[in-house]
């Protein structure tokens, strides 16, 4: 079906206005700014492509600021910026000289494309703003409600993200790692989203990091572990006391372990006490631990459960810790 010239115009039209809103920019100067200065400026802005200029004598608590007076669908954002007699223009999120001409053009591409609150809010971990990280973590909290073990990689992702409003973006080496690993181990179920995805990632060379280009959508990316760049964590270090978390574990018992492999050991104590409990395969494979020909022992005592994983988990160079997921779902860590 051929689609009249006219409707391609109109389609054009409103992508443009999508693509680029209005950017107001109003200039304070203040006292001792020179007297050419502003038509240097003005010419500068124009030259930028910032043709919503207006200059005026800086007044009382003239402070360099930033809107969207606009609507979400049709922003049209509106800047003060203060002219010193330094000669540097304050915007919000920067500080500019005439000079640097490829500054300028990057804040205000970055304002176009991002927003105002891109511009001006504070940046935490992976360089989210608190509003987006906040996203993040709403989205990576949701449980994994579906059984994992035996599953491929690729159909627990195309699983997780059917349900989610942070699309995944999956860098090539990573989708080549994805492809050929073996069925996961682990069963995640139960567990949220980030951490289950986290512990099933690392086993595989694999991390998960939430992601926001310039212009770009936030997006949740899969990459290989040596990778630049922070990673979503395996947990999150519980508030709680360790007995409060799992009581069970602190229960004692008479206990005696012989002819036993680390992973036999594992298996019988996992659930007594009743947190799930994952093994850092990354890690034991780096220092080619393996735990199903490690063997343990503990002589006759009695003790808590605890202390009977501590002990046995020491012999093969390992240790376990408590975490929490997203949700507050504790479980057990065992690393080196």
């Amino acid at each position: 079906m051929r689609i009249p010239l006219l409707v391609i115009f109109v389609m054009l039209c409103a992508a443009a206005v999508q693509a680029a809103p209005t950017i107001e920019l109003e200039i304070v100067t203040e006292q001792g700014v020179q007297i050419t200065a502003p038509h240097q400026w003005l010419q500068l802005l124009t030259e930028l492509g910032i043709h919503n200029v207006r200059i005026r004598g800086a007044r009382a608590g003239d402070q360099p600021s930033l809107a969207n007076v606009g609507s979400d669908d049709r922003p049209r954002y509106h800047a003060v910026g203060v002219l010193t007699s330094r000669e540097e223009l304050q915007l919000p999120g920067g500080t500019f000289r005439a000079s640097d001409r490829r500054g300028l053009a990057d804040y205000f591409r970055r304002l176009a494309d991002d927003g105002a609150e891109a511009m001006t809010a504070p940046r935490g971990r992976f360089g989210l703003t608190k509003k987006q990280m906040a996203a993040v973590f709403a989205e990576l909290a949701q449980p994994i409600e579906f059984e994992t073990k035996g599953q491929t990689l690729p159909t627990i992702l195309q699983r997780l993200e059917a349900g989610s409003k942070v699309p995944l973006a999956i860098d090539p080496q990573a989708d080549r790692s994805l492809r050929a690993a073996e069925p996961v181990e682990d069963e995640v179920r139960g567990l949220s989203a980030g951490t289950g995805l986290a512990i099933l990632l690392r086993a595989h060379g694999l991390v998960l990091r939430p992601e926001k280009l310039q212009g770009e959508p936030l997006v949740l990316r899969i990459a290989s572990a040596d990778s630049e760049g922070d990673s979503w964590p395996i947990g999150w270090e519980p508030k709680e006391p360790p007995v409060q978390l799992a009581p069970a574990m602190f229960e004692e018992v008479n206990v005696e372990i012989e002819g036993y492999t680390l992973a036999e050991a594992l298996t019988a104590i996992g659930p007594r006490i009743k947190v799930p409990h994952f093994l850092d395969y990354a890690t034991l494979a780096k220092f080619g631990v393996d735990p199903n020909t490690i063997q343990v022992a503990l002589p006759r005592t009695r003790t808590y459960y605890k202390r009977i994983l501590d002990r046995v988990l020491s012999q093969a160079k390992l240790g376990g810790r408590l975490r929490v997921d997203e949700a507050g779902t504790v479980f057990y860590w065992i690393t080196r």
